[in-house]
């Protein structure tokens, strides 16, 4: 980093002239029969050095590095034109889970439909696991004067892929590492993949396992973005990749997949000294190919971010609409499955709601109580009994979670936690539920 060291000139001055003083006094004879006039040209000359100093030494650089071409620039790296940054995080995860949850590959951050399916599974026993996929890194770019304005890039990556995916817990543990935000920002604009403009991050709960709760608005995807100043905060719009999320290899849905047509997302976020808030919508198409019909909805969002007492906050955030994938991390489909085997698009209206509330003990400990519920609102008809012609994606048509965890921040680099969450998933067939639980601790050290 190029820093400025400031230092006074007449000190540097009167630091020469203090240790010049024993020569000074050898030549104290001479220096007393000097003329007066010789004096004074003396400290004219220094005056005059003092002045020339005064922008020099106040303004020099101070180079930490030997290369000259290759220095710190705020808090990155800067090469050429450019500054770059790297980050990221080690996580250390345990986790105990009810229902016999013994996941494959250590992914240990399941999706809410993993643990409706342990919960489903009528087993009693726990089962422990540990991973280190949530690990992360990133880089970012900084480039200033690019036609006129700043130029910043971002990409992240971790090793959360699929359950399925390369990997063993056997012999190595080793996972590929994939994508999870990779964009660009320009001139008000941003482009690639990032969080969905649908989504309020100032809003997202703190708990351990990162976006596991019931129904909040949580999706990483492909956009074109624009962003705007506006009364109190800012608006944002966006083009977003469209996809329904539905598996193409499960007949007959496999004419069922990409739209014709981009999400459009919008979000107009105001933030002042009482917070955030937001209100969000996205519209969405939906075709089916075989059956050559064409459905346009969408889905509407409110959340806030309050500070209440000290450090404290309160965190909202409710959802309705033709959610789908976009809600607890495709819990429900976008369409109704079992009018789709008949040939039809119905989308599939659904309803989410979360608070949590944020607690600090101390400047170093804090905990947080996170509760989520989400239901799907149409009903559902399965004339054939068929798994997938329910209309659902599982057995469930609402579920509902409880998070509650204790947070050490030893260092703003070290965070140490424990976490206990609770689920309960409805029968869709009957009044009947079923429960998991799970036990989380957690190691953050970030870089």
């Amino acid at each position: 980093m190029t820093t400025i060291k400031k230092f006074s000139t007449k000190t540097l001055v009167k630091s020469i002239i203090a240790a010049s003083l024993p020569l000074a006094t050898l030549g104290a004879t001479n220096v007393l029969a000097q003329d007066s006039a010789e004096v004074q040209e003396l400290r004219n000359r220094v005056e005059a050095l003092e002045h020339r100093l005064e922008g020099a030494v106040d303004t020099a650089p101070e180079l930490e590095r030997d290369n000259p071409y290759l220095v710190r620039d705020g808090s990155g790296i800067k090469i050429g034109g450019t500054t770059l940054s790297f980050g990221g995080f080690i996580k250390a995860d345990v986790m105990v889970g009810s229902g016999g949850n013994g996941t494959r590959n250590a992914y240990s951050t399941g999706l809410p439909r993993n643990f409706a399916t342990a919960a489903n599974s009528d087993v009693s026993d726990w089962k422990t696991g540990f991973s280190a996929r949530e690990s992360r890194f990133s880089f970012g770019t900084k480039t200033e004067g690019v036609a006129g304005h700043t130029l910043t890039t971002y990409l992240e990556m971790d090793f959360n892929q699929d359950q399925n995916g390369l990997g063993n817990e056997t012999v190595s543990n080793s996972y590929s590492p994939r994508m999870r935000q990779a964009y660009g920002s320009w001139n008000n604009w941003d482009f690639g993949q990032t969080y969905t403009t649908f989504t309020d991050l100032a809003a997202l709960p703190e708990i351990l396992n990162q976006g596991k709760m019931a129904a909040f608005i949580y999706v990483t995807q492909p956009m074109i973005r624009y962003n705007m100043a506006a009364p109190g905060g800012k608006v944002m719009v966006s083009l977003e990749n469209p996809e329904d999320g539905f598996r193409t290899d499960l007949a007959p849905y496999d004419s069922y997949d990409d739209q014709s047509y981009p999400d459009l997302a919008v979000r107009y976020q105001i933030r002042g000294n009482y917070g955030f808030y937001s209100i969000a919508g996205v519209l969405r198409n939906f075709e089916d190919n075989d059956a050559n019909e064409t459905k346009t909805t969408g889905a509407v969002s409110l959340s806030a971010r309050i500070p209440t007492i000290g450090r404290d906050d309160l965190r909202l955030q409710y959802s309705y609409g033709a959610l789908g994938r976009y809600m607890g991390l495709f819990t429900y489909p976008d369409v109704d499955l079992a009018a789709q085997a008949g040939g039809k698009v119905e989308p599939l209206k659904t309803f989410g709601a979360t608070a949590a509330y944020r607690h600090f003990w101390t400047p170093s400990w804090r905990s947080n109580l996170t509760v989520s519920h989400t239901e799907i609102v149409d009903d559902l008809v399965n004339p054939t009994g068929a798994p997938l012609a329910g209309g659902a994606l599982s057995y469930f048509d609402s579920s509902t979670s409880v998070h509650a965890n204790l947070l050490w921040a030893a260092h703003q680099n070290l965070t140490l936690g424990v976490e206990y969450a609770y689920w309960d998933f409805s029968e869709i067939a009957g009044s009947g539920s079923k429960q998991y639980e799970q036990v989380m601790a957690s190691a953050t050290l970030s870089f």
